[in-house]
């Protein structure tokens, strides 16, 4: 075996230690959270790895239909990998089945084409590169178009898969202006021939590490939303509304305005002895749903514990961060959470800590002040909103 055999077999065996790895993540995948496309990126590895040893059948043999075959196998495991790729983008549009298909129709045209019989093997193998070209066209728009940052690893699949794009381009020109009967895997290969077989030999490689690096990466961004969120109410968790709270407010560094609401629910006790801790669980989760729906881009809501909420409006000036607060008082007052048809006794008291402009904001400042005015509000009666340090008359006892 010469040197190039030896490259080709080093090549293939890369390709199936990869797929060895992909399986074993499948199988790894019943026992933690699922991963979005990865059994469709191990279908695409086998459809690939199970291709190349068909092309070193003799042609003649079943009248070139292995050869078809193989050609088409080749296609459908980029088609698959595309595939799991935009499976795993968070903003790819939901597709239906027909237009997830249309990834795997160049694959299924090229194996028709290639059946029939009395081609020429020139044409033969410009269809193949045209039908690996349409396919990685076919799935380049949804990447290209997504706006954000991009991780590492999906910028890598990016340009890989760009690469094979242009490799398949050459190809076809080459194919245009030297047409070749085909390779034979040998060192009479032109440069051209070696480029594209090297190339679709390990760029599969690349593209699984860089596909596990991405879901890797999936995995802790959502074991850290999981950390962040109170599992009761689907909001930050006090740390969570903490750190974020002071990344907020650091960025801002005294140019523009803000605000901090510490929010208590006021009858939530009598909630819990008459109905039960079930349905004041049902509640705070439809408290916290509302103080979410009236949060604005640059908000950050969270639960401080039990009945206590927290509230920090970015941008909000004195006036508009006591009007908001007081529509959200005025809501929860005028149609309080309903329990089994019955309606609670429930209202907000809110104490509200301002940032004026030009000064830093010390976020335990402003904890401290807001909760004092809370206690304010819950001294002079409860269901109410206080944004300064008054004095305040104690209500007449019942």
């Amino acid at each position: 075996m010469d040197a190039w055999g030896i490259t080709l077999l080093a090549m293939f065996v890369l390709l199936a230690v990869s797929l060895a790895a992909m399986t074993w993540m499948v199988l790894r995948e019943q026992r933690i959270r699922e991963r979005a496309g990865l059994r469709e990126w191990t279908t695409g590895l086998a459809l690939q790895t199970l291709a190349w040893p068909l092309f070193a059948v003799p042609t003649h043999v079943l009248g070139g239909a292995v050869q078809a075959i193989a050609c088409a196998m080749l296609v459908a495991g980029y088609a698959a990998m595309l595939r799991a790729l935009l499976r795993s983008l968070p903003a790819t549009r939901a597709r239906t089945p027909l237009s997830w298909a249309v990834l795997y129709l160049p694959a299924l045209v090229l194996l028709l084409v290639l059946l029939l019989p009395a081609q020429a093997p020139q044409a033969r193998i410009a269809m193949f590169w045209s039908a690996a070209l349409l396919t990685v066209l076919l799935a380049a728009r949804a990447p290209l178009r997504r706006r954000g940052r991009r991780p590492a690893p999906e910028r890598a699949l990016v340009v890989l898969f760009a690469v094979a794009a242009l490799v398949c381009i050459y190809r076809l020109a080459e194919q245009a202006w030297n047409p070749q009967a085909g390779p034979a895997f040998d060192a009479g290969m032109t440069p051209g021939q070696q480029l594209a077989l090297a190339y679709f030999l390990v760029a599969p490689v690349f593209a699984t590490f860089a596909f596990l690096l991405l879901q890797l990466e999936r995995q802790q961004r959502w074991l850290e939303d999981l950390a962040a969120e109170d599992a009761l109410t689907g909001i930050h968790n006090r740390r969570a509304f903490v750190e974020l709270a002071r990344k907020r407010l650091a960025r801002a560094r005294g140019d523009g305005l803000a605000a901090l609401l510490m929010i208590d629910v006021d009858g939530f006790k009598a909630v819990n002895d008459v109905h039960g801790h079930a349905a004041g669980d049902r509640v705070l989760a439809n408290i916290a749903a509302r103080l979410r729906a009236a949060a604005r881009d640059g908000d950050v809501v969270g639960r401080f514990g039990g009945d206590e909420f927290c509230m920090l409006l970015t941008g909000a000036g004195i006036d508009d961060a006591t009007e908001r607060a007081e529509r959200v008082r005025a809501q929860i007052a005028a149609s309080p959470p309903t329990l089994d048809g019955a309606t609670t006794a429930v209202t907000l008291s809110i104490g509200i800590a301002h940032v004026r402009e030009g000064r830093e904001a010390d976020l335990d400042a402003l904890l401290a002040t807001a909760d004092r005015r809370l206690y304010l509000a819950k001294r002079a009666g409860r269901n109410r909103v206080i944004d300064r340090d008054v004095e305040v008359a104690l209500p007449a006892p019942a």
